[in-house]
């Protein structure tokens, strides 16, 4: 037994019934179709577009019933929970209140029309109660659940997977959700088809999608007709969400096969991609991995328009410095700003930031004077492609230090010190000759000026080193001899 399911509630489930039954129409198999609506408390909420969910649903599916024609492959039944119609009972409150013998237009629309929203969301247990409804033979068996909200009764969505599993029955799980925040639909992740809607306009929608994917043969893909270059968009798709399906975007005219950015269709519906940084004209594809070459089952056209790019920062800065960079990009995952030396190979970076984390970012650039470059970059090809760049000269900061000749073992001694005062700028005191970036006892810049330094109990030769931990290995910058008698 195979069971799908997913993270929506009530308004996915309605969407994913009504495509089951359009499918079913004409196909020689009989077809169980159960409705499952969510009557519970939640369902009086407002939609964004200011009606509530209940009237949205209720308004959608009955249009769906009454264009829906009859068949005799074709069984619909309605299950209803939350509508109190399980009087002291509302972790049980689920009602088969149409079996799924034939397909009765009048009494599943008069159910529609009559549920009343008043308690809890029993969806686990409405599941595990449908699981007996459907009749133990080889029929397609389909669940449409339309819900606002997430399991309130402690239910677990996979003891519902195991019910239908003992019992050996599949069932093509569809789940339409109402207005669901995050949790509510994430909640629903890896079980069944999810779709989620925000106003009635998108639940007729997608009761529209769903009955396009239950007829033979029927795929599709939507996504916006244009986008910038690198940018993220959402794609709807219609299709039977085998495993092994996916969306990807590809050149117009690409061979067969061919994919770039992509997702399955089992993460949900709309997807995520990331689309290619080359402006120009592009395709969609419903694809599948159960063929070789993978087969392009559906396209849409999508045209690429150029980003705009810009960088904007102080001409000049001592070496070692932080500065504030402003940029202007579309900011997709990956984009980041570097500092590079000038001519440096396309893909090179040194310190950078990602623009997620806002204009204008931080960056502290290299140690060394120089010619340098800012640049901004995207991970999303290779080499790291330089979108934008603008010219930095690096100045070379003074460096100096200001310490007694001689101390005694163990003393403390001030030191004075000149420098940028860069973060992860410090003095520190070795024995002379020691390698560069070892320490000792130290101090951060930051921290004052003058300021203490701690000398070694062990008499010898020594090092005053001003270094700093912007460089592999921390460079000493400046340095006096200092010896502990």
């Amino acid at each position: 037994m195979h069971l799908q399911m997913s993270s929506r509630r009530t308004s996915v489930v309605l969407a994913l019934s009504l495509g089951l039954f359009a499918g079913a129409a004409g196909a020689q198999t009989t077809t169980n179709v159960q409705l499952i609506l969510d009557a519970s408390g939640s369902m009086l909420g407002k939609l964004p577009d200011g009606q509530t969910r209940i009237a949205s649903a209720k308004a959608t599916l009955t249009q769906f019933l009454g264009g829906l024609k009859a068949d005799p492959s074709l069984n619909v039944g309605m299950r209803i929970y939350g509508a109190g119609l399980k009087a002291g009972a509302q972790c049980e409150d689920s009602v088969l209140v149409t079996p799924m013998k034939g397909f009765d237009k009048a009494a599943l629309q008069g159910q529609v029309t009559a549920a009343t929203p008043k308690g809890a969301t029993p969806i686990v247990y409405s599941l595990m109660q449908a699981a007996a409804d459907f009749p133990k033979d080889s029929s397609r068996k389909v669940i449409v659940l339309v819900t606002d909200g997430e399991e309130s009764c402690g239910g677990k969505l996979n003891d519902a997977v195991a019910t239908f599993k003992k019992l050996g029955i599949e069932v093509d799980l569809r789940i339409i959700g109402i207005d669901l925040n995050d949790k509510a639909r994430k909640s629903f992740e890896g079980v069944g088809t999810f779709e989620n809607t925000r106003s009635g306009a998108e639940l007729g929608q997608a009761l529209g999608r769903a009955t396009a994917t239950a007829q033979t043969g029927k795929y599709a893909v939507s996504g916006p007709k244009s986008a910038g270059a690198g940018s993220e968009i959402m794609v709807k798709w219609t299709g039977p969400n085998n495993p092994g399906d996916y969306v990807t975007i590809v050149k117009k005219g690409a061979p067969i096969g061919n994919y770039k950015d992509y997702f399955y269709t089992k993460a949900g519906n709309p997807g995520k991609l990331i689309v290619p940084l080359d402006p120009g004209e592009y395709e969609l594809w419903y694809s599948s991995e159960k063929a070789n070459p993978n087969p392009t089952l559906a396209t849409a056209p999508i045209t690429l328009t150029p980003p705009t790019y810009g960088l904007s920062a102080p001409k000049s800065v001592g070496a070692g410095s932080q500065i504030e960079v402003k940029w202007t990009g579309p900011n997709n995952p990956g984009d980041y700003v570097t500092v590079v030396e000038k001519g440096a190979p396309v893909g090179k970076y040194t310190t950078y930031f990602y623009t997620k984390a806002g204009s204008p970012g931080k960056l502290i650039v290299p140690l060394a004077a120089g010619e340098y470059e800012l640049r901004y970059s995207s991970e999303k090809a290779t080499p790291n492609p330089t979108l934008a760049s603008i010219p930095l000269t690096l100045t070379a900061p003074k460096y100096g230090l200001s310490a007694p000749a001689s101390a005694k073992p163990g003393s403390s001694i001030q030191v004075k010190w000149t420098g940028p005062n860069n973060p992860g700028d410090y003095v520190t005191i070795v024995k002379k000759g020691t390698p560069v970036g070892d320490y000792g006892n130290y101090f951060y810049t930051r921290n004052g000026n003058p300021r203490t330094l701690e000398v070694p109990k062990e008499p010898g030769s020594y090092e005053i080193r001003y270094s700093s931990e912007n460089g592999r290995p921390n460079p000493t910058l400046s340095s006096v001899a200092i010896e502990v008698r």
